[in-house]
C-alpha cells in the first residue's frame, strides 16, 4: 500500500492553472466516431400538449429548448473519443493526475491523500459520474462503454457510491460485461472515453447489446403491450392515479411490469416483443428499450414542470418511436387524463399499423 498525493496535487493545479479539457490532459487521443446528423421519427402527440410545459428537468434546456428539441426532425451527434492519461490514481468516486481531475459522481469526492491498495500498467475506465448515479445511464453511457473500452484495455467500473443493484448487474451478464470494479488503484496509462452522443459507433455497440439480451430471455407470446410502474426508489415523479391509469392498460390486454419486485430477466421477458410500452418518464422505461419490438414505440407520461425529450433521443438511436402526454400537475403530484392517454395509443397504433419509422 503507498500513499499517492495526486488528489490534492490536481485540485492545486486547477486552482492556479484552470479546468483543463481531456484533450489537454491526454497524451494520446483517438477519435471512435465522426460527427454527424441523425434522422429522427417525428414525435407522437396531441395537439395542445406542449403549450401546457412549464418547466423542464434540471440540467435539461430552457422550456423554449425542449420544445424545439420536440420537434426537430435531426439529432446532431457530436465526435465520441478515447482519451489516454498516464499516472492516474482512481478512488473515492474521483479520477486524478498531477494536471487535472474527473469526478465520478456529482455528490462529491475525497479531496484528501489517497490510499493506494493496487496498481495497472493499463486499463480502460468505463464509467461516468451520470451512470454512476442514474440508472439509465449505467446502461446506455458505462455498459455501452465496456466493449468500446475493450477494444483498448482490460476494463473496469469505478465510483460508485453503493454496491450496484442486482438488475445491473444481471443486465451487464446479459451484455457479456465482466462485472469489475475497482477502487485505490493507480494506473499507468489510463484510457478514459467521451461517448455520450449517439453516433454510429455507439448505435452499433447498442444493437450488439440488445441482440444479446433478447437471445437471452425467452417469451410464450407477445401481449398488445406493457405498462411499467414507476415505483418509489427514484426521484419523486407522482402520478396521482397511477391505479387508474394501470386498470386502463390491463384492460387493453396490456403487461403490467414492477421493476422494484421483479428481476432483469423478468422484465427483459414480459417486455420482449412487445410493440408498445406505456410508464412514467424516467429511468426504468429503459428496461423496454432493450426488449421491446423493434420499431415500436414508448409513451412517456410527464408532469407538466418536469418536460424533456432524452427518451425522444434514446428511441431514435435505438430504431423506435417515441410519444408522450404532459399531465397537469408538478412532480409531487400529477393526473392523466385516461381521454388523452387513449387517444394518443390510437395515434401510435396508426404509425405503427402502417410499418412507418417516420
Amino acid at each position: 500500500m503507498t500513499i499517492s498525493f495526486a488528489p490534492i496535487a490536481s485540485r492545486v493545479f486547477r486552482r492556479v492553472v484552470g479546468y483543463c479539457e481531456m484533450e489537454q490532459i491526454a497524451d494520446r487521443i483517438v477519435r471512435v466516431s465522426g460527427a454527424e446528423t441523425l434522422a429522427l421519427p417525428e414525435a407522437i402527440f396531441l395537439a395542445g400538449q406542449l403549450e401546457r410545459v412549464r418547466g423542464t428537468h434540471s440540467g435539461d434546456g430552457s422550456v423554449a429548448e425542449e420544445v424545439q428539441a420536440t420537434l426537430a426532425r435531426f439529432l446532431s451527434n457530436v465526435e465520441s473519443f478515447a482519451f489516454r492519461v498516464r499516472h492516474a490514481v482512481v478512488g473515492r468516486g474521483r479520477v486524478s493526475t498531477w494536471t487535472g481531475y474527473r469526478d465520478l459522481s456529482h455528490h462529491g469526492s475525497g479531496r484528501g491523500p489517497l490510499r493506494v491498495e493496487d496498481s495497472m500498467e493499463e486499463a480502460a475506465l468505463c464509467s461516468t459520474w451520470q451512470g454512476n448515479d442514474f440508472f439509465a445511464h449505467f446502461l446506455f453511457d458505462d455498459a455501452a462503454i465496456y466493449p468500446l473500452a475493450s477494444r483498448f484495455a482490460q476494463p473496469f467500473f469505478s465510483g460508485a457510491r453503493a454496491p450496484r443493484t442486482p438488475h445491473c448487474r444481471d443486465y451487464l451478464a446479459m451484455f457479456g460485461a465482466d462485472h469489475a470494479e475497482r477502487e485505490n488503484l493507480r494506473v499507468g496509462q489510463l484510457w478514459m472515453f467521451r461517448d455520450f452522443a449517439f453516433g454510429p459507433d455507439k448505435r452499433d455497440r447498442l444493437r450488439q447489446m440488445t441482440e444479446r439480451v433478447r437471445s437471452a430471455v425467452t417469451t410464450t407470446a407477445p401481449t398488445m403491450g406493457a405498462f411499467i410502474r414507476r415505483g418509489t426508489s427514484g426521484q419523486v415523479r407522482r402520478l396521482e392515479n397511477e391505479a387508474e391509469v394501470e386498470a386502463w392498460c390491463a384492460a387493453q390486454g396490456f403487461a403490467i411490469v414492477d421493476p422494484e419486485r421483479q428481476s432483469a430477466a423478468e422484465i427483459c421477458a414480459a417486455l420482449k416483443d412487445v410493440p408498445l410500452v406505456i410508464g412514467v418518464e424516467g429511468s426504468h422505461l429503459v428496461h423496454a428499450l432493450f426488449s421491446m419490438a423493434r420499431g415500436g414505440a414508448i409513451l412517456c407520461i410527464q408532469p407538466a414542470d418536469r418536460y424533456n425529450v432524452i427518451f425522444r433521443h434514446l428511441c431514435g438511436a435505438m430504431d423506435l418511436n417515441w410519444g408522450f402526454v404532459v399531465a397537469e400537475g408538478t412532480v409531487d403530484g400529477f393526473h392523466q387524463d385516461i381521454g388523452e392517454l387513449s387517444a394518443t395509443v390510437d395515434l401510435i397504433e396508426d404509425r405503427l399499423s402502417t410499418g412507418r419509422w417516420m
